[in-house]
């Protein structure tokens, strides 16, 4: 689990938004801060889920969402001025990324055909 590359930029992205949004402005950091945090957190949660449970979909789809409310909340942080125009491009550059690789992750766990049992995939391997 921990030498794929899905956990790995996702470990990259909870520590960013971790260390970004403690730095928020007091107003903010309650509201806005924390759901922010519990957005990443959640999708970690949910990529940890679907590397241990064996229907793997559910768990693939609750980290998408939080992927999805992660971005929100990052682009509004942007529009607040509570991340500057670098640090927004730095993580939706690793938003994008966990992003294609759940969404690879989430192709190889459809792929079986119908009538045949399911075989769910590992979280991918790192090739390089």
């Amino acid at each position: 689990m921990a030498d794929s590359p899905v956990f790995a930029r996702c470990d990259d992205l909870v520590l960013w938004v971790l260390r970004a949004t403690v730095r928020y402005p007091r107003p903010y950091r309650a509201a806005l801060g924390r759901a922010t945090q519990e957005a990443v957190l959640t999708l970690q949660r949910g990529l940890v889920a679907a590397a241990r449970r064996r229907d793997r979909r559910a768990a693939l789809q609750q980290a998408d969402e939080a992927l999805h409310e992660l971005r929100l909340l990052l682009r509004q942080g942007r529009s607040l001025t509570l991340l500057s125009a670098g640090q927004h491009e730095h993580v939706a550059r690793l938003v994008d990324e966990v992003g294609r690789l759940i969404g690879g992750w989430r192709r190889s766990v459809g792929r079986t055909q119908p009538g045949e049992p399911a075989v769910e995939a590992d979280p991918p391997a790192d090739l390089s």
